[in-house]
């Protein structure tokens, strides 16, 4: 038998027991005392005994109703089915037909300063959720819910998943607690969390479900009247509070949770970003809080600032989506959370009978980007805040194209394009989207500076190559650790030297100068080489520029970096330029004579470089920051920098320092040459000479 059925077949004495507890103290829940069975018990619907209120009826019995002007303090009218007549302008989304499935806009008391005292009497227990809720918060697993809520009600754990674990005591005091990260701490004001509360509660018409869910809100409102922390209505938190209030409050027929809710969504929709077409430095939480207000005022009848909230909505989309469908944030990953943020967009819209435009538009182009950033074992590449997983099941399932990635090939479509650039600041190339056993799968990425801001998920990797072949990621990308601001490896992991880039020593650097791409074009549709070129002009008296071309006859990637260097005097003495290749966990390094191969299984990859230095090999270290990489989010994995250091003389000086990745299986033999006349590369009876890509005519090879 499963737990609501256990639960059913619990005695009437028993569930009378527990509602004339809960009816003496609705909110002294003893966390520890309630086994998981016992925080399933339903409440009664027809004791003769228990003092339970009737179900609410379908208009709310809150008082006052003020008036709202945009950008003001926002008032309501009731209304049981609202049908608004307004004069729509040209650039005014026409008024929604609203259904009968949408819960009647509440009359709301909204007093500054007020002091909401959670209240002792017991409250009804709602038939249904409110009509916002799922559009809002979709049901994803129906059994994590259900050990979320029961969790939340026995233990008062709340989990974070990523960001850690937090410990309710029966009045939460909101601070920081030791198990959980920078964010897991920030999200305990989104309120979000206690949601399998109410949702399990409704579902299985639990009392003590429901009362501890209304306590967590009474709570955090009345603790929350005055001026707020920086972090409480900022960002993803103030969002997800606002839709959790909204989705709280029509379901709960509260007052004071009602006024909550219409006080941050006045708080989210004071962004002007509706003034224009595209709000350049958004994020994807803006969207978040866009989604909350528009909720709230479409279903408290609040055109004016509904219509607000769609404008702030449809600005924000379009600029955290660049027009070819890259995001701004620095990271593949980022653009599918994206994705699923402005479903719910679309989601939120439906619900309010309004049309969507632009949003399916923005969410196609999105599909395109996100699909050349997979790589041939169809995980997203690790760039930014973003590890390498599969895509979720959900994600463009109307697509071809994204089904096609999401399915591993199974079904859908494969995209056409092999070699892509992107506004984001991306370049993405390939052999091809279906490859043969034994046949090329290379795959690589080159970062340069978005055409956009970049976002606090966006890492200091311009020049940063990441490089995948024989199934095996050869060069690699370290992830983002965890968020956790204090960490230092956190902070080190953002940072120009942790990424397969170029830096330079001993020179003054502005890293908002940024890195351009300056040569982005390929021959692929003829089977013909990729040539990539991003210049990075962040260093004072140094200029770097990395090319990279990848040879599609003998699958081999040729990185050329040129040295610009300007005469510095005596503060130019020590100079160097840094070349680093991060290597990832499971890949061995060694030498076959003087060249050396990077080794997994039985697959290789020589590097063969100009000059006649030596490439030093730093393996990560116990309390050091090079080398590591992100396994599981904040799992830490030790890997291997391949590095070297070249000299810049005090005087200037134009160099080309050129590596040659050419990856094979075992005991096969690859030759390759590095001259002035360029790369020779012989492979299968077939030889090649390239020259490499010179942007800096007549700088010498080293």
């Amino acid at each position: 038998m499963g737990d609501d059925g256990r639960m059913l077949s619990q005695s009437r004495a028993s569930r009378f027991a527990l509602n004339s507890a809960i009816a003496v103290s609705a909110f002294a829940v003893v966390f520890t005392a309630l086994p998981a069975q016992a925080a399933e018990t339903p409440a009664p619907s027809t004791s003769p005994s228990a003092s339970v209120a009737p179900a609410p009826s379908a208009a709310p019995t809150v008082t006052a109703s003020p008036t709202t002007t945009p950008g003001g303090t926002p008032t309501v009218t009731p209304t049981v089915t609202p049908t608004p007549v307004r004069s729509v302008a040209a650039t005014t989304t026409p008024a929604p037909t609203v259904s009968a499935s949408v819960t009647p806009a509440p009359s709301v008391s909204v007093t500054p300063g007020a002091t909401a005292v959670p209240a002792t009497p017991l409250i009804a227990m709602p038939a249904a959720l409110g009509s916002w809720c799922r559009p809002l918060f979709p049901q994803t697993s129906a059994s994590k819910e259900r050990v979320a809520a029961q969790q939340l009600l026995s233990t008062g754990t709340i989990n974070f998943g990523k960001p850690g674990t937090y410990r309710l005591t029966e009045h939460p005091d909101w601070k920081p607690q030791a198990t959980s990260d920078t964010s897991g701490d920030r999200h305990v004001n989104s309120l979000n969390w206690a949601l399998p509360l109410l949702f399990r509660g409704v579902q299985v018409q639990n009392q003590a479900m429901v009362d501890r869910f209304r306590q967590i809100m009474l709570y955090w409102i009345a603790d929350h009247q005055g001026k707020r922390g920086a972090w409480v209505d900022s960002s993803i938190y103030g969002g997800l509070r606002t839709q959790t209030l909204v989705c709280a409050a029509q379901t709960l027929n509260d007052p004071t949770i009602t006024a909550g809710a219409i006080r941050d969504a006045q708080t989210m929709v004071k962004s002007n970003a509706g003034a224009k077409a595209i709000a350049i430095g958004t994020n994807n939480t803006d969207l978040i809080r866009q989604t909350g207000a528009l909720a709230a005022f479409c279903w408290t009848s609040n055109w004016p600032l509904r219509d607000k909230a769609w404008a702030n909505l449809v600005s924000i989309a379009n600029g955290v989506i660049h027009p070819d469908g890259s995001d701004v944030e620095g990271s593949p990953s980022y653009a599918v959370y994206i994705e699923q943020l402005l479903t719910a967009v679309q989601s939120a819209a439906a619900t309010c009978g309004m049309p969507a435009d632009p949003i399916p538009a923005l969410r196609n182009k999105l599909y395109d980007f996100v699909s050349q950033a997979i790589r041939p074992d169809f995980l997203i590449e690790s760039l930014g805040d973003g590890v390498s997983t599969s895509l979720r099941g959900t994600f463009g399932s109307a697509d071809g194209q994204a089904e096609w990635v999401r399915t591993a090939g199974k079904s859908g479509t494969p995209p056409t394009p092999i070699y892509s650039v992107y506004d984001g600041g991306y370049i993405f190339g390939r052999a091809g989207w279906q490859p043969q056993p034994g046949m090329p799968d290379s795959y690589y990425s080159l970062r340069y500076s978005s055409t956009r801001p970049g976002t606090a998920h966006t890492h200091d990797d311009g020049t940063g190559l990441t490089l995948y072949s024989k199934g095996v990621t050869w060069i690699g990308d370290p992830g983002p650790f965890r968020y956790e601001n204090s960490d230092p490896l956190r902070a080190f992991l953002k940072t120009r030297a942790a990424h397969s880039a170029l830096t330079v020593g001993k020179v003054t650097r502005s890293r908002w100068s940024g890195v351009k791409k300056v040569v982005g074009a390929s021959d692929w549709a003829t089977g013909g080489n990729d040539t990539s070129c991003v210049q990075d002009n962040t260093w004072k008296t140094v200029t770097l520029t990395r090319c990279t071309q990848y040879v599609r006859s003998v699958d081999a990637m040729i990185v050329t970096d040129y040295v610009n260097a300007a005469a510095g005097g005596k503060k130019a003495k020590g100079r160097f330029t840094w070349q680093r290749w991060q290597v990832p966990p499971g890949v061995d390094t060694g030498y076959e004579g003087s060249t050396l191969v990077l080794s997994k299984g039985d697959k290789r990859m020589d590097v063969v470089k100009s000059g006649t230095d030596g490439w030093v090999v730093d393996r990560a270290q116990p309390g050091g920051k090079q080398g590591w990489f992100t396994g599981a989010w904040g799992e830490k994995l030790p890997g291997q920098v391949v590095n070297r250091q070249v000299p810049i003389p005090k005087q200037g000086v134009r160099q080309a320092l050129v590596t040659v990745f050419m990856p094979h299986s075992v005991g096969e033999s690859v030759p390759v040459s590095i001259a002035a006349a360029g790369v020779t590369i012989s492979r299968n009876g077939l030889t090649i000479t390239t020259p490499a890509p010179m942007p800096q005519l007549g700088s010498p090879l080293l």
